[in-house]
Protein backbone atom coordinates (compact mmCIF):
# COMPACT_ATOMS: atom_id res chain seq x y z
CA UNK A 1 0.00 0.00 0.00
CA UNK A 2 2.88 2.34 -0.69
CA UNK A 3 1.78 5.74 -1.93
CA UNK A 4 3.68 7.31 -4.86
CA UNK A 5 5.78 10.35 -4.01
CA UNK A 6 3.93 12.51 -6.53
CA UNK A 7 0.68 11.93 -4.65
CA UNK A 8 2.26 13.17 -1.43
CA UNK A 9 3.49 16.24 -3.30
CA UNK A 10 0.02 16.94 -4.68
CA UNK A 11 -1.47 16.48 -1.20
CA UNK A 12 1.04 18.90 0.33
CA UNK A 13 0.45 21.41 -2.48
CA UNK A 14 -3.34 21.29 -2.05
CA UNK A 15 -3.04 21.70 1.72
CA UNK A 16 -0.68 24.68 1.32
CA UNK A 17 -3.14 26.28 -1.10
CA UNK A 18 -5.91 25.76 1.44
CA UNK A 19 -3.83 27.45 4.16
CA UNK A 20 -3.01 30.40 1.88
CA UNK A 21 -6.66 30.86 0.92
CA UNK A 22 -7.66 30.65 4.58
CA UNK A 23 -5.10 33.33 5.49
CA UNK A 24 -6.20 35.67 2.72
CA UNK A 25 -9.82 35.30 3.83
CA UNK A 26 -9.11 35.33 7.57
CA UNK A 27 -11.38 38.30 8.18
CA UNK A 28 -14.45 36.58 6.75
CA UNK A 29 -13.56 33.35 8.56
CA UNK A 30 -13.29 35.06 11.96
CA UNK A 31 -16.57 36.86 11.33
CA UNK A 32 -18.27 33.63 10.34
CA UNK A 33 -17.02 31.67 13.36
CA UNK A 34 -18.27 34.40 15.68
CA UNK A 35 -21.77 33.13 14.88
CA UNK A 36 -20.92 29.51 15.69
CA UNK A 37 -22.76 29.73 19.00
CA UNK A 38 -25.96 30.59 17.12
CA UNK A 39 -26.14 27.12 15.56
CA UNK A 40 -29.28 25.30 16.72
CA UNK A 41 -28.27 22.02 18.43
CA UNK A 42 -31.42 20.15 17.41
CA UNK A 43 -30.56 20.71 13.75
CA UNK A 44 -27.00 19.53 14.36
CA UNK A 45 -28.28 16.34 16.01
CA UNK A 46 -30.48 15.76 12.98
CA UNK A 47 -27.48 16.30 10.69
CA UNK A 48 -25.44 13.75 12.66
CA UNK A 49 -28.30 11.25 12.45
CA UNK A 50 -28.39 11.78 8.68
CA UNK A 51 -24.65 11.07 8.52
CA UNK A 52 -25.19 7.74 10.28
CA UNK A 53 -28.07 7.04 7.90
CA UNK A 54 -25.80 7.77 4.93
CA UNK A 55 -23.36 5.07 6.05
CA UNK A 56 -26.27 2.69 6.56
CA UNK A 57 -27.38 3.33 2.97
CA UNK A 58 -23.85 2.52 1.77
CA UNK A 59 -23.93 -0.77 3.70
CA UNK A 60 -26.99 -1.87 1.72
CA UNK A 61 -24.68 -2.44 -1.27
CA UNK A 62 -23.03 -5.23 0.73
CA UNK A 63 -26.40 -6.56 1.84
CA UNK A 64 -27.81 -6.77 -1.65
CA UNK A 65 -24.76 -8.41 -3.23
CA UNK A 66 -24.24 -10.90 -0.39
CA UNK A 67 -27.93 -11.80 -0.31
CA UNK A 68 -27.89 -12.51 -4.03
CA UNK A 69 -24.89 -14.81 -3.44
CA UNK A 70 -26.72 -16.70 -0.69
CA UNK A 71 -25.04 -15.17 2.39
CA UNK A 72 -26.91 -13.59 5.28
CA UNK A 73 -25.42 -10.90 7.54
CA UNK A 74 -27.02 -8.69 10.15
CA UNK A 75 -27.66 -5.13 9.04
CA UNK A 76 -25.94 -3.69 12.11
CA UNK A 77 -22.77 -5.63 11.32
CA UNK A 78 -22.84 -4.50 7.70
CA UNK A 79 -23.30 -0.89 8.87
CA UNK A 80 -20.23 -1.23 11.07
CA UNK A 81 -18.23 -2.72 8.18
CA UNK A 82 -19.29 0.12 5.87
CA UNK A 83 -18.38 2.76 8.46
CA UNK A 84 -14.92 1.30 9.07
CA UNK A 85 -14.22 0.80 5.34
CA UNK A 86 -15.20 4.35 4.40
CA UNK A 87 -13.30 5.88 7.32
CA UNK A 88 -10.21 3.85 6.36
CA UNK A 89 -10.39 5.19 2.82
CA UNK A 90 -10.35 8.76 4.20
CA UNK A 91 -7.92 8.39 7.08
CA UNK A 92 -4.67 6.87 5.83
CA UNK A 93 -2.47 7.01 2.72
CA UNK A 94 -3.60 4.51 0.08
CA UNK A 95 -6.88 4.42 1.98
CA UNK A 96 -8.74 3.00 -1.00
CA UNK A 97 -6.45 -0.03 -1.08
CA UNK A 98 -6.70 -0.43 2.70
CA UNK A 99 -10.48 -0.23 2.55
CA UNK A 100 -10.62 -2.84 -0.23
CA UNK A 101 -8.32 -5.19 1.69
CA UNK A 102 -10.33 -4.69 4.88
CA UNK A 103 -13.57 -5.63 3.13
CA UNK A 104 -12.10 -8.81 1.66
CA UNK A 105 -10.42 -9.82 4.94
CA UNK A 106 -13.53 -9.15 7.03
CA UNK A 107 -15.90 -11.11 4.82
CA UNK A 108 -13.39 -13.95 4.37
CA UNK A 109 -13.19 -14.28 8.17
CA UNK A 110 -16.96 -14.73 8.25
CA UNK A 111 -17.26 -17.50 5.73
CA UNK A 112 -17.47 -15.69 2.39
CA UNK A 113 -15.30 -17.32 -0.29
CA UNK A 114 -12.37 -15.42 -1.77
CA UNK A 115 -14.01 -15.03 -5.17
CA UNK A 116 -17.31 -13.81 -3.74
CA UNK A 117 -15.58 -11.41 -1.34
CA UNK A 118 -13.53 -9.99 -4.22
CA UNK A 119 -16.62 -9.69 -6.39
CA UNK A 120 -18.54 -7.91 -3.64
CA UNK A 121 -15.70 -5.47 -2.89
CA UNK A 122 -15.20 -4.77 -6.60
CA UNK A 123 -18.90 -4.07 -7.11
CA UNK A 124 -18.87 -1.73 -4.13
CA UNK A 125 -15.92 0.23 -5.49
CA UNK A 126 -17.27 0.40 -9.05
CA UNK A 127 -20.78 1.39 -7.97
CA UNK A 128 -19.36 4.10 -5.69
CA UNK A 129 -17.12 5.54 -8.40
CA UNK A 130 -20.01 5.53 -10.88
CA UNK A 131 -22.23 7.32 -8.37
CA UNK A 132 -19.48 9.82 -7.56
CA UNK A 133 -18.98 10.60 -11.25
CA UNK A 134 -22.72 11.06 -11.73
CA UNK A 135 -22.86 13.53 -8.83
CA UNK A 136 -19.80 15.32 -10.21
CA UNK A 137 -21.40 15.55 -13.66
CA UNK A 138 -24.49 17.07 -12.06
CA UNK A 139 -22.26 19.52 -10.17
CA UNK A 140 -20.56 20.73 -13.36
CA UNK A 141 -23.86 21.11 -15.21
CA UNK A 142 -25.42 22.96 -12.28
CA UNK A 143 -22.42 25.27 -11.92
CA UNK A 144 -22.43 26.05 -15.63
CA UNK A 145 -26.12 26.91 -15.46
CA UNK A 146 -25.74 29.08 -12.36
CA UNK A 147 -22.39 30.86 -12.68
CA UNK A 148 -21.10 30.30 -16.20
CA UNK A 149 -18.90 27.85 -18.06
CA UNK A 150 -15.59 29.63 -17.45
CA UNK A 151 -15.88 29.44 -13.68
CA UNK A 152 -17.14 25.86 -13.74
CA UNK A 153 -14.28 24.64 -15.87
CA UNK A 154 -11.68 26.40 -13.73
CA UNK A 155 -11.65 23.45 -11.32
CA UNK A 156 -8.86 21.64 -13.16
CA UNK A 157 -8.12 19.30 -10.27
CA UNK A 158 -11.72 18.09 -10.21
CA UNK A 159 -11.72 17.43 -13.95
CA UNK A 160 -8.40 15.59 -13.72
CA UNK A 161 -9.65 13.47 -10.79
CA UNK A 162 -12.74 12.56 -12.80
CA UNK A 163 -10.52 11.51 -15.70
CA UNK A 164 -8.45 9.26 -13.43
CA UNK A 165 -11.62 7.68 -12.06
CA UNK A 166 -12.96 7.02 -15.56
CA UNK A 167 -9.60 5.46 -16.52
CA UNK A 168 -9.67 3.13 -13.51
CA UNK A 169 -13.25 2.08 -14.23
CA UNK A 170 -12.37 1.39 -17.86
CA UNK A 171 -9.34 -0.67 -16.81
CA UNK A 172 -11.40 -2.73 -14.34
CA UNK A 173 -14.12 -3.33 -16.92
CA UNK A 174 -11.52 -4.35 -19.50
CA UNK A 175 -9.92 -6.90 -17.16
CA UNK A 176 -13.14 -8.35 -15.77
CA UNK A 177 -14.74 -8.78 -19.20
CA UNK A 178 -11.96 -10.96 -20.62
CA UNK A 179 -12.64 -14.58 -21.47
CA UNK A 180 -11.95 -17.18 -18.80
CA UNK A 181 -8.87 -18.53 -20.57
CA UNK A 182 -7.34 -15.05 -20.91
CA UNK A 183 -8.11 -14.07 -17.32
CA UNK A 184 -6.74 -17.37 -16.03
CA UNK A 185 -3.55 -16.99 -18.08
CA UNK A 186 -2.98 -13.46 -16.77
CA UNK A 187 -3.53 -14.40 -13.13
CA UNK A 188 -1.39 -17.52 -13.36
CA UNK A 189 1.36 -15.46 -15.00
CA UNK A 190 1.28 -12.99 -12.11
CA UNK A 191 1.31 -15.85 -9.60
CA UNK A 192 4.26 -17.52 -11.31
CA UNK A 193 6.28 -14.28 -11.40
CA UNK A 194 5.66 -13.61 -7.73
CA UNK A 195 6.51 -17.22 -6.87
CA UNK A 196 9.81 -17.01 -8.75
CA UNK A 197 10.61 -13.71 -7.10
CA UNK A 198 10.00 -15.17 -3.64
CA UNK A 199 11.47 -18.56 -4.59
CA UNK A 200 8.30 -20.39 -3.67
CA UNK A 201 6.27 -23.12 -5.36
CA UNK A 202 2.52 -22.53 -5.30
CA UNK A 203 -0.31 -24.61 -6.67
CA UNK A 204 -2.50 -23.35 -9.54
CA UNK A 205 -5.67 -24.63 -7.88
CA UNK A 206 -6.49 -21.53 -5.75
CA UNK A 207 -6.09 -19.24 -8.78
CA UNK A 208 -8.24 -21.52 -10.93
CA UNK A 209 -10.96 -21.61 -8.27
CA UNK A 210 -10.83 -17.82 -7.89
CA UNK A 211 -11.19 -17.27 -11.65
CA UNK A 212 -14.11 -19.72 -11.80
CA UNK A 213 -15.92 -17.84 -9.04
CA UNK A 214 -15.28 -14.48 -10.71
CA UNK A 215 -16.57 -15.82 -14.03
CA UNK A 216 -19.64 -17.22 -12.31
CA UNK A 217 -20.29 -13.92 -10.52
CA UNK A 218 -19.83 -12.01 -13.79
CA UNK A 219 -22.40 -14.20 -15.52
CA UNK A 220 -24.78 -13.72 -12.64
CA UNK A 221 -24.44 -9.93 -12.97
CA UNK A 222 -24.89 -10.11 -16.74
CA UNK A 223 -28.20 -11.87 -16.19
CA UNK A 224 -29.30 -9.18 -13.72
CA UNK A 225 -27.97 -5.91 -15.05
CA UNK A 226 -30.84 -4.01 -13.50
CA UNK A 227 -29.56 -5.01 -10.07
CA UNK A 228 -26.16 -3.51 -10.85
CA UNK A 229 -27.95 -0.27 -11.63
CA UNK A 230 -29.69 -0.56 -8.27
CA UNK A 231 -26.28 -0.67 -6.56
CA UNK A 232 -25.41 2.65 -8.19
CA UNK A 233 -28.76 4.06 -7.07
CA UNK A 234 -28.03 2.94 -3.50
CA UNK A 235 -24.69 4.74 -3.62
CA UNK A 236 -26.43 7.84 -4.99
CA UNK A 237 -28.90 7.66 -2.09
CA UNK A 238 -25.97 7.51 0.34
CA UNK A 239 -24.27 10.55 -1.21
CA UNK A 240 -27.58 12.43 -1.33
CA UNK A 241 -28.09 11.72 2.39
CA UNK A 242 -24.67 13.20 3.21
CA UNK A 243 -25.58 16.26 1.13
CA UNK A 244 -28.86 16.54 3.02
CA UNK A 245 -26.87 16.54 6.27
CA UNK A 246 -24.86 19.48 4.94
CA UNK A 247 -28.10 21.27 4.10
CA UNK A 248 -29.36 20.73 7.65
CA UNK A 249 -26.10 22.19 9.01
CA UNK A 250 -26.73 25.32 6.94
CA UNK A 251 -30.29 25.48 8.27
CA UNK A 252 -28.90 25.29 11.82
CA UNK A 253 -26.95 28.49 11.07
CA UNK A 254 -30.01 30.26 9.70
CA UNK A 255 -28.96 29.94 6.05
CA UNK A 256 -31.70 29.12 3.57
CA UNK A 257 -30.62 27.48 0.33
CA UNK A 258 -31.64 24.60 -1.92
CA UNK A 259 -30.65 20.95 -1.81
CA UNK A 260 -29.25 21.19 -5.35
CA UNK A 261 -26.80 23.91 -4.30
CA UNK A 262 -25.45 21.68 -1.52
CA UNK A 263 -25.35 18.60 -3.78
CA UNK A 264 -23.33 20.53 -6.39
CA UNK A 265 -20.83 21.66 -3.74
CA UNK A 266 -20.58 18.14 -2.30
CA UNK A 267 -19.91 16.66 -5.75
CA UNK A 268 -17.02 19.06 -6.42
CA UNK A 269 -15.52 18.48 -2.97
CA UNK A 270 -15.87 14.71 -3.26
CA UNK A 271 -14.09 14.35 -6.60
CA UNK A 272 -11.32 16.79 -5.65
CA UNK A 273 -10.55 15.00 -2.37
CA UNK A 274 -9.49 11.87 -4.30
CA UNK A 275 -6.12 13.54 -4.97
CA UNK A 276 -5.31 14.23 -1.32
CA UNK A 277 -3.97 11.32 0.74
CA UNK A 278 -3.74 13.28 4.01
CA UNK A 279 -6.13 12.33 6.84
CA UNK A 280 -9.58 13.77 6.29
CA UNK A 281 -8.52 15.22 2.95
CA UNK A 282 -6.06 17.70 4.45
CA UNK A 283 -8.66 20.48 4.37
CA UNK A 284 -9.39 19.99 0.67
CA UNK A 285 -13.01 18.96 1.27
CA UNK A 286 -13.72 21.96 3.48
CA UNK A 287 -12.02 24.36 1.04
CA UNK A 288 -13.97 23.10 -1.99
CA UNK A 289 -17.23 23.17 -0.05
CA UNK A 290 -16.61 26.77 0.96
CA UNK A 291 -15.49 27.82 -2.52
CA UNK A 292 -18.47 26.26 -4.29
CA UNK A 293 -21.06 27.34 -1.74
CA UNK A 294 -19.70 30.90 -1.81
CA UNK A 295 -19.91 30.94 -5.63
CA UNK A 296 -23.52 29.84 -5.34
CA UNK A 297 -24.43 32.68 -2.98
CA UNK A 298 -24.42 31.05 0.45
CA UNK A 299 -22.23 33.76 2.01
CA UNK A 300 -19.69 33.76 4.87
CA UNK A 301 -21.65 31.13 6.79
CA UNK A 302 -20.24 28.61 4.31
CA UNK A 303 -16.97 28.58 6.31
CA UNK A 304 -18.65 27.53 9.54
CA UNK A 305 -21.00 25.10 7.80
CA UNK A 306 -18.12 23.34 6.05
CA UNK A 307 -16.15 22.88 9.28
CA UNK A 308 -19.19 21.64 11.21
CA UNK A 309 -20.09 19.27 8.41
CA UNK A 310 -16.60 17.73 8.35
CA UNK A 311 -16.70 17.34 12.12
CA UNK A 312 -19.96 15.40 11.82
CA UNK A 313 -18.89 13.55 8.65
CA UNK A 314 -15.39 12.53 9.73
CA UNK A 315 -13.92 13.59 13.06
CA UNK A 316 -16.86 12.65 15.31
CA UNK A 317 -17.29 9.37 13.45
CA UNK A 318 -13.64 8.36 13.84
CA UNK A 319 -14.03 7.11 17.49
CA UNK A 320 -17.18 5.20 16.48
CA UNK A 321 -15.28 3.59 13.60
CA UNK A 322 -12.49 2.52 15.98
CA UNK A 323 -15.03 0.86 18.31
CA UNK A 324 -16.68 -0.87 15.33
CA UNK A 325 -13.30 -2.08 14.07
CA UNK A 326 -12.40 -3.63 17.43
CA UNK A 327 -15.85 -5.22 17.59
CA UNK A 328 -15.51 -6.69 14.11
CA UNK A 329 -11.97 -7.95 14.70
CA UNK A 330 -12.36 -9.35 18.24
CA UNK A 331 -15.91 -10.70 18.11
CA UNK A 332 -15.82 -14.44 17.47
CA UNK A 333 -16.65 -14.99 13.79
CA UNK A 334 -19.86 -16.91 13.19
CA UNK A 335 -20.03 -18.19 9.62
CA UNK A 336 -23.20 -16.91 7.94
CA UNK A 337 -25.57 -19.08 6.00
CA UNK A 338 -23.70 -19.52 2.74
CA UNK A 339 -23.92 -21.46 -0.50
CA UNK A 340 -21.80 -24.23 1.02
CA UNK A 341 -24.18 -24.81 3.93
CA UNK A 342 -27.57 -24.56 2.29
CA UNK A 343 -29.63 -26.39 -0.27
CA UNK A 344 -27.75 -26.35 -3.55
CA UNK A 345 -31.01 -26.24 -5.49
CA UNK A 346 -31.79 -22.80 -4.11
CA UNK A 347 -28.38 -21.13 -3.82
CA UNK A 348 -25.75 -20.66 -6.53
CA UNK A 349 -22.63 -22.77 -6.32
CA UNK A 350 -19.66 -22.14 -8.63
CA UNK A 351 -19.47 -24.77 -11.33
CA UNK A 352 -16.50 -27.01 -11.91
CA UNK A 353 -13.54 -25.78 -13.89
CA UNK A 354 -14.57 -27.66 -17.02
CA UNK A 355 -18.02 -26.02 -17.10
CA UNK A 356 -17.57 -22.43 -15.90
CA UNK A 357 -20.19 -20.82 -18.10
CA UNK A 358 -23.24 -22.70 -16.89
CA UNK A 359 -25.14 -20.35 -14.59
CA UNK A 360 -26.96 -22.20 -11.79
CA UNK A 361 -30.25 -20.97 -10.33
CA UNK A 362 -29.93 -18.17 -7.80
CA UNK A 363 -31.99 -17.29 -4.78
CA UNK A 364 -32.61 -13.59 -4.55
CA UNK A 365 -35.14 -12.16 -2.16
CA UNK A 366 -35.34 -9.06 -4.33
CA UNK A 367 -36.66 -10.89 -7.38
CA UNK A 368 -40.30 -10.05 -8.02
CA UNK A 369 -41.06 -12.63 -10.65
CA UNK A 370 -39.76 -16.06 -11.62
CA UNK A 371 -36.98 -16.29 -14.17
Amino acid sequence: MRVPRWQYLISAFLSIVVLIVAYLNRGEIVEAFSSLGEARPEWLLLAFALELLGFFCASQVYHRVLTSLGYHFGRLRLWGIALVAIMLSQSIPAGGVASYAFLIQTFRRRGVSAGHATLMASLEVLSYVCAMLLVFAFSLIYLMMRIGFKIAQSSLASLLAAGVAILLISLAVFVLTRERAVLLRWMLGIKDRVARLLRRCWSDEPITKLVDEIIWGREMIACRRSEVMVLVLIQLASLATHSLAMLVVLYSLGVSTSFFVVLAAFGIALITSTFNVLPGGGGTVEAMLVLTLSRLGVGPQAYVAAVIFRMLNFWLLAPIAIVCYRWLMTHAPKPPQSPSTTDSSDVPVPEAVDAPHKLPPIRNSLDTKPS
